[in-house]
């Protein structure tokens, strides 16, 4: 059954005891419930036995034995025109390394105007 308000006076209305109540229930609730979980986590580590370590010596595994097969380099290692292109290769890497990429002679010109508006 709703209650009627008949006094509008919204300003005066008595702060009740339930925000009160309510909030030291909420304390003691949650630190019931503090207590609880770190007595479950505590209890959860003392239950777990010590593992005895059971030493067990690995079984040797016999390695597979191979050959190895010394074969002949290709016949492009030693022919001469190829040891050439090698050479030519090597001093053009060194060129492009010891260029200059700046190029200072294209640089636009340095331009110093005083420049003024009138109105």
């Amino acid at each position: 059954m709703p209650t009627e308000i008949t006094n509008q006076d919204f300003e005066n209305i008595p702060v009740g005891q339930g925000k009160k109540t309510t909030f030291v229930f909420a304390g003691i609730f949650g630190s019931l419930l503090v207590l609880l979980l770190a007595a479950a986590i505590f209890l959860s580590f003392q239950q777990g036995q010590p593992i005895k370590k059971i030493e067990t010596k690995p079984t040797p595994t016999p390695t597979p034995e191979f050959k190895e097969e010394i074969i002949p380099p290709s016949p492009y290692a030693t022919d001469a025109a190829i040891l050439k292109l090698e050479n030519e290769i090597k001093s053009l890497d060194q060129q492009i390394i010891s260029a200059d990429l700046k190029e200072a002679s294209l640089n636009p010109p340095v331009l110093e105007m005083k420049i003024k508006f009138e109105k």
